[in-house]
C-alpha cells in the first residue's frame, strides 16, 4: 500500500504554516518517513528528506539562507531544487565533490492554500496534480483546517464513506442545522458508481413526503471525499493522509465556487471556536484520556446524543476509539455498510493493478479531479437521481 500511495500527491500542510519566506523549516512525517519543508527567500517551497546526506543530522535544525537550507552540523548547503551548493567542511575542488552528493528532494505544488508533495521518487516525473475545484480559487473562497488523528488513515476514509452515522452520531447537530431532513430515515441505502477518479456514492433516504433525499458523495483515490454542499453553497473536502500506520493528517477544508467562505456559518455545528482553535490541529486538547470532552450530563438531559461537541470531535472520537488499527475480524457489517465493503475491495484491486504494472484508478488520463463534486437532491418517486446529478 505504501508503494501505491506514493504515486499520488499528498496534501501536507496549510500554506500559512510556511507563510514567512526564510522562516523556520518544518519537519513532517509522511507514510512513515521523515521530511522537512521550508519556504525560501523567493517564496518557493522545498521538500527534502529530513536527514542531511552528509552524516544524517536533521535539516529541521538547518539555517534557512536565501533560497537554501544550510545544515548546522558541517555547513553543507542545499537549494530549493535539492542541489548541493556548498560543502565547507571539504577541501576546495571546484565543486566536484558537491556535484556528486545526492539529496532526496521531492516535487512541491502550492494550490488552494495547501502545500502538496509527491513522494514517488526523485528520478521520475510526478504524476498529474489532482486539480480539485478549490485549487483554482482565490484565498477568501477557501477555509482550510487540519487535525492530527491517532489512528490509521483508512479508519477515517471509511467513516466518511459511511453515510448512516450522520443521522445518529451527529443527530444533535443534524436536528439543529441544515441536515435535519436526514433524520427522516436513519437507514439509507447506497448506490455506487465507478468513476475514473474512484467511486461515487449515493446515500438514498426516504422522506416523509414520499420523495427521496439523495446525498451524492465522491470518494476520489486514494483518500478524498467531498461532502454535499451546505445551503450557503459551501462544500466540505476531506482528506486522510497517513503520517504512519498509527496517525493521520485529517483535512477539513471548505470552499465556495461563487463567493467568500463564511466560517462562522458552520463553526458551531462543527465545534470550531474560531477565536481559539489551532488551525493546524483543531482537535488539540481533546484525547482518549478526557473522553474527547464527552459531557454525560448533556447526554442525560437530552441536549446532546453523543455528549461530544461538534462534528469534528465526534468523528475523531469514534475513529480513535477503535484503536490505532481496528481489528476488522470482529466486525459485523450490515446492509448500511455496503459502501465500506466496496471501498475495501476497490483499494485491494488498486493494489493488484499497481503490482501488475497497470495504471491505478485516479492516475489515468481520464481522471479529472476538477469534476469531483458532491450533490444533495430531492428526487421524486420514479426518477433516477443520475438524471439530476451531472
Amino acid at each position: 500500500m505504501g508503494r501505491l500511495l506514493r504515486e499520488y500527491w499528498l496534501p501536507v500542510m496549510r500554506s500559512e504554516r510556511l507563510a514567512e519566506p526564510g522562516g523556520d523549516p518544518v519537519p513532517v512525517e509522511l507514510l512513515g518517513e521523515k521530511y522537512v519543508l521550508f519556504r525560501g527567500a523567493d517564496g518557493r517551497v522545498g521538500c527534502f528528506d529530513e536527514a542531511c546526506p552528509h552524516r544524517g543530522a536533521s535539516l529541521a535544525l538547518a539555517r534557512n539562507e536565501d533560497c537554501a537550507l544550510r545544515c548546522i552540523y558541517h555547513g553543507w548547503k542545499f537549494d530549493v531544487s535539492g542541489k548541493v551548493i556548498d560543502t565547507p567542511s571539504e577541501p576546495e575542488d571546484g565543486g566536484r565533490f558537491a556535484s556528486r552528493v545526492k539529496l532526496k528532494h521531492h516535487p512541491v505544488v502550492e494550490a488552494g492554500g495547501v502545500i502538496w508533495v509527491w513522494l514517488g521518487g526523485t528520478d521520475r516525473e510526478p504524476n498529474a496534480f489532482p486539480g480539485f475545484p478549490f485549487t483554482k480559487l482565490p484565498a477568501e473562497q477557501v477555509f482550510a483546517t487540519v487535525a492530527l488523528v491517532d489512528c490509521n488513515w483508512l479508519q477515517g476514509v471509511e467513516a466518511d464513506i459511511d453515510s448512516a452515522h450522520v443521522s445518529l452520531l451527529h443527530e444533535t447537530e443534524a436536528r439543529n442545522g441544515p441536515l435535519r431532513d436526514l433524520l427522516d430515515d436513519t437507514a439509507p441505502r447506497d448506490e455506487i458508481d465507478e468513476q475514473p477518479y474512484g467511486l461515487r456514492y449515493a446515500a438514498i433516504r426516504s422522506l416523509s413526503s414520499g420523495d427521496a433525499l439523495v446525498r451524492v458523495k465522491p470518494f476520489a483515490m486514494p483518500w478524498y471525499t467531498v461532502v454535499p454542499e451546505l445551503p450557503t453553497g459551501d462544500r466540505l473536502w476531506h482528506a486522510w493522509v497517513p503520517v504512519n500506520d498509527h496517525q493521520t493528517i485529517m483535512w477539513y477544508l471548505w470552499w465556495n465556487d461563487e463567493k467568500p467562505v463564511d466560517p462562522s456559518y458552520f463553526a458551531e455545528q462543527f465545534g470550531l471556536d474560531l477565536d481559539r482553535i489551532n488551525p493546524d490541529n483543531i482537535r488539540e486538547g481533546y484525547t482518549r484520556e478526557n473522553a474527547w470532552g464527552q459531557d454525560r450530563a448533556a447526554m442525560a438531559d437530552g441536549r446532546s446524543f453523543s455528549g461530544i461537541r461538534g462534528l469534528v470531535l465526534q468523528d475523531v472520537a469514534v475513529q480513535e476509539s477503535m484503536g490505532p488499527i481496528v481489528d476488522r475480524t470482529i466486525e459485523n457489517p450490515g446492509k448500511s455498510d455496503r459502501g465500506i465493503v466496496r471501498a475495501r475491495r476497490y483499494l485491494l484491486d488498486a493494489l493488484d493493478a499497481h503490482a501488475n504494472g497497470a495504471t491505478p484508478p485516479g492516475l489515468g488520463a481520464d481522471a479529472d479531479y476538477g469534476k469531483v463534486r458532491s450533490a444533495n437532491v430531492v428526487v421524486p418517486d420514479g426518477t433516477d437521481w443520475r438524471d439530476l446529478v451531472s
